[in-house]
């Protein structure tokens, strides 16, 4: 065999495979480079906040208004409604189907939870993922309360569970809204209003106040007025006890209440690791996702400890009024400790690239790294600085209307994506 032809062949072959593994090497990399599975989200200006979840005990002055005998009612002012001395809040039917109370009633706790689902301007859940959170929240508190037999309190958020699902399918355009079912529901209140036979008796209220019918027996327990001297101890007891009987034999039977001041309290229950948030006298935002998610502004009138407890309790005042406000005597808030305003990032999108925590943008068709600064993270997204043209770093950092990719392989610095 010629030794020299062998040669030459072998030589052919090693070049033709070594041309193929090279050919095949650039076009790995050239249709990589020109790979047009992307996906971007343009950055924009958002405020997060930072919130501290509670359970919070609601204390007002209430005081109750009492009809002379039992019988089927009917409120002829609204919850919340501002009344003068001597106006009528209730008439007394002494006789009539004794189921009609009962139906008149649940009706109101339907209209109540569907105007609560509706959306308000003070409705800040304006995506799945914020209401999703609290749903889940909720959720997890419900379930830990069932497996401790805490069955009262599971009772209590059922109502506020519902609210967050129906203003989770306004959000996903589920439904349009509850007008519809709120005037039927009226409609069918005010049939059943009239079958009642006539009045017996009209409450009057004695002194000008805020209306409410909802009564828990806890009036006289939850008063505003412990709040000077409350402690530790006398809040323990307050939770421990028993509802006052809403029928009184020198009064009578309890068919509503007046508010007698603007101001009330919500009373946090805490532990004192927490208190290094807050501060006395300062003011902070309040959420109430069970009043679709209201925020009132609230001052910190007091902090209370005990040297031999790691509990404490944080005391909250506000003289603001909501309208159709779900003063439920326990209720989960939302504190607002901290508002941060910046540049939106999911945290898919995010990289760490040479030690450096950035995001790929495209711009025109050509992908850049950028560098993020990040001020607040939760669940699957960050809030990162907004770099002014003035300061420092601003060339190489995120800037506001750029397009974020979110999805795409084999992303560098400077790869053309065709």
């Amino acid at each position: 065999m010629d030794t020299k032809y062998l040669k030459n062949v072998l030589f052919y072959i090693g070049s033709a495979i070594i041309s193929i593994l090279f050919i095949g090497y650039l076009y790995y990399h050239l249709s990589g480079s020109f790979a047009t599975e992307v996906e971007t989200v343009l950055s924009e200006s958002v405020t997060r906040a930072e919130t501290i979840t509670f359970n919070a005990y609601i204390m007002r002055d209430e005081e109750l208004l009492y009809s002379n005998q039992s019988g089927d009612i009917n409120y002829v002012c609204e919850d919340g409604e501002k009344i003068a001395v001597g106006s009528a809040v209730a008439d007394i039917y002494a006789t009539g189907s004794s189921s009609l109370r009962s139906q008149i009633k649940d009706i109101d706790t339907k209209i109540s939870i569907l105007k609560l689902s509706s959306p308000t301007g003070n409705n800040t859940s304006i995506d799945t993922t914020l209401i999703d959170n609290q749903i889940n929240k909720l959720y997890h508190l419900i379930r830990n309360s069932t497996e401790s037999g805490n069955t009262s309190y599971v009772l209590q958020k059922k109502n506020e569970l519902l609210i967050l699902l129906n203003k989770r399918n306004i959000i996903v355009k589920s439904v349009l809204g509850y007008d519809d079912q709120i005037a039927a529901l009226e409609e069918e209140r005010a049939k059943l209003t009239s079958r009642l036979d006539n009045v017996s008796e009209t409450v009057i209220a004695e002194r000008s106040g805020y209306f409410y019918s909802a009564i828990d027996g806890y009036e006289g327990i939850f008063s505003s007025q412990r709040i000077p001297d409350l402690t530790l101890d006398k809040f323990e007891a307050m939770k421990n006890s028993v509802p006052e009987n809403t029928y009184v034999q020198q009064n009578g039977y309890a068919v509503g209440k007046l508010v007698t001041t603007h101001e009330w309290y919500a009373v946090c229950e805490t532990t004192t690791e927490t208190l290094r948030y807050f501060q006395t006298g300062a003011i902070y935002p309040v959420r109430y996702p069970y009043s679709s998610d209201v925020e009132i502004s609230m001052t910190l009138e007091r902090i209370i400890t005990e040297n031999s407890s790691d509990k404490a309790l944080l005391v909250f005042r506000t003289g603001e009024i909501p309208e159709n406000f779900n003063y439920l005597r326990m209720q989960t808030v939302e504190v607002v400790r901290q508002n941060y305003t910046g540049l939106g990032v999911p945290a898919s999108a995010v990289r760490v690239v040479d030690g450096e925590q950035g995001v790929y943008t495209l711009i025109g068709n050509v992908v850049k790294f950028r560098k993020i600064e990040t001020l607040f993270e939760e669940e699957g997204y960050f809030i990162v600085k907004s770099y002014t043209s003035t300061e420092s770093g601003y060339a190489e950092h995120l800037k506001r209307n750029e397009l974020i990719i979110v999805k795409g392989k084999n992303l560098y610095d400077g790869k053309i994506i065709q």
